[in-house]
């Protein structure tokens, strides 16, 4: 007969017996106990974020504080030294126009006789 491979499924046979019924519980299992612990990994990983950001918050004050005390001795050094070539570019030697915002946004043709 053409249809009698349709008579029964062949997942009956494959899927049955007391392995199969331990294989489902183990999996079943494994899911709830993952859906248990699944808050638990979520609050450690929150408490592991806060720690990391607490300790980088410290640890770049410490940093920066670090870097302006060796900002302030290399100022000092320098003033001490007299040597105002290291601070060429310092925030005291940057003059501004009084009207530069009058000519803010404004364009200028540069003129060929000066440099």
């Amino acid at each position: 007969m053409i249809y009698q491979q349709f008579q029964q499924s062949p997942l009956q046979t494959r899927i049955s017996g007391p392995r199969a019924w331990l294989a489902m519980a183990i999996s079943v299992s494994l899911i709830c106990l993952s859906l248990f612990l699944l808050p638990f990994v979520l609050l450690f990983g929150a408490i592991a974020l806060g720690c990391l950001v607490l300790f980088s918050r410290f640890y770049m004050a410490r940093q920066l504080a670090k870097f302006n005390q060796a900002q302030a001795n290399a100022k000092q050094h320098a003033h001490a030294a007299d040597e105002p070539l290291s601070q060429v570019y310092g925030s005291e030697t940057i003059v501004r126009e009084s009207n530069a915002t009058r000519h803010q946004g404004r364009t200028f043709e540069h003129k060929e006789d000066e440099h």
